[in-house]
């Protein structure tokens, strides 16, 4: 009976010994194939065109860079992320990215009210968030507390350099189109709230009379009472800033309405297909595209963003937000590898934001839209010999772009 227990108890020791030496075996490969694998999350209301737009962006650039070998020589996947527009949502969302799924950044975003509401997420998380959105509120919470919202980026033109370049195209087009009395139509929104009395001053200061400033809700549909009070007012421009509203009705009865010139930032009419959406009525309409988010080969590596985004998805870039998510991934890849160059390890985000805001001035990275440099609070540099804010119109069924940089004329 001895012998017996002697022999139970030596094979029981042989089955442990044999399952505790595959523990170690397994663990360093599943910590391997993690390893080889750089994710890139991707954040935004994914059943928009918006998102869509993110998403397609995002992956042309992956796509890029993996087929000259990765980044490290590690492949670049993209982990997608619905926010669904709620702030609550996407601060869910930003948790499974960062805890869940060990991201190494990500990008996105998108609005500028959700994006505000979850800087104390991204405090938390401590990911790198490279954002999509344009409210000044985002920079100046970075300048107030750095060290909690240090790893906030921006590749959107802050609202605030909007309204600036908006009147130097104003009144370049104010040469060929006398205008004077202005109704402002803008988004009731945060992004246009905090520019809204920059904008009247600036009006002011360079000449123009307000005589009406409408806030229109996002699911507003008919604009009939709008352009009432327009035509009361006798105003003879309208300076719209629209993001979220409904665009397409707004310049469908803009036509039907009155016959004065439509300018402003309007982010749905930068869209190719927004010709077809108004059937045609957006002709002569006035647009900031603001850091040239628009399908107008204005260099070449626009030409060759835009060549290779058709061919990929059958067709351009169906919202302003693919050409920012794709530079995204590239200025990802220029601060990694210049801290994998300097011996720091860029899967630490602190270290990741010190490379982040060496892309600056004076090293800049030349993206789709110009050269990319981060501000000291990490907006990007809206300047001439950078990325620059353009004035388009459309004609026949075309944007051309006629302020600062040329591609047509403009036609009234």
């Amino acid at each position: 009976m001895r012998k017996l227990l002697t022999a139970i108890v030596l094979v029981c020791a042989l089955m442990m010994l044999g399952c505790s030496q595959k523990t170690p075996s397994e663990t360093p490969a599943e910590t391997t194939a993690e390893a080889e694998v750089i994710k890139i999350g991707v954040i935004g209301p994914m059943e928009t065109k918006f998102g869509k737009a993110m998403v397609n962006g995002a992956q042309l650039a992956v796509d890029e860079i993996n087929a000259q070998g990765g980044i490290d020589g590690k492949r670049l996947v993209i982990v997608q992320a619905d926010g669904k527009l709620k702030p609550d949502v996407t601060g869910k969302e930003l948790r499974r990215l960062a805890y869940d799924e060990n991201v190494n950044v990500i990008i996105g975003g998108f609005s500028s009210g959700i994006v505000i509401a979850n800087m104390d997420t991204i405090a938390e998380i401590k990911k790198v968030w490279i954002v999509e959105c344009a409210s000044p509120t985002v920079t100046k919470k970075i300048a107030e507390d750095y060290d909690s919202y240090k790893y906030i980026f921006r590749l959107e033109a802050n609202s605030s350099t909007d309204v600036p370049f908006l009147l130097e195209g104003m009144n370049y087009v104010r040469e060929k189109i006398p205008m004077k009395r202005v109704a402002i139509v803008r988004d009731q929104a945060k992004w246009v709230e905090d520019v809204d009395q920059q904008l009247k001053n600036a009006l002011i200061e360079n000449g123009y009379e307000v005589v009406d400033d409408i806030a229109i809700p996002p699911q507003k549909t008919d604009f009939d009472d709008v352009f009432t009070r327009v035509k009361n007012e006798r105003a003879d421009v309208i300076v719209a800033m629209i993001a979220h509203g409904n665009a397409v009705n707004f310049i469908k009865q803009w036509k039907d309405s009155v016959n004065i010139p439509v300018i402003g930032l309007i982010l749905p009419a930068i869209d190719p297909n927004f010709w077809n959406e108004t059937n045609g009525k957006c002709d002569k309409l006035l647009v900031l595209a603001p850091s040239s988010q628009v399908p107008i080969p204005i260099n070449e590596n626009m030409k060759n963003f835009l060549k290779n985004y058709k061919s990929k998805y059958g067709h351009l870039p169906e919202a302003y937000t693919a050409y920012e998510s794709y530079e995204a991934v590239y200025v990802f890849k220029k601060a990694y590898e210049m801290a994998k160059a300097n011996g720091e390890d860029p899967n630490d985000s602190d270290i990741l934001v010190k490379y982040l805001e060496k892309i600056n001035a004076q090293n800049p990275l030349q993206g789709v839209r110009g050269k990319i440099a981060f501000t000291k609070y990490h907006d990007i540099i809206v300047a001439k010999g950078y990325i620059v804010n353009l004035i388009i119109q459309w004609q026949n069924g075309k944007m051309v772009a006629i302020y600062p940089i040329k591609t047509g004329e403009l036609v009234w």
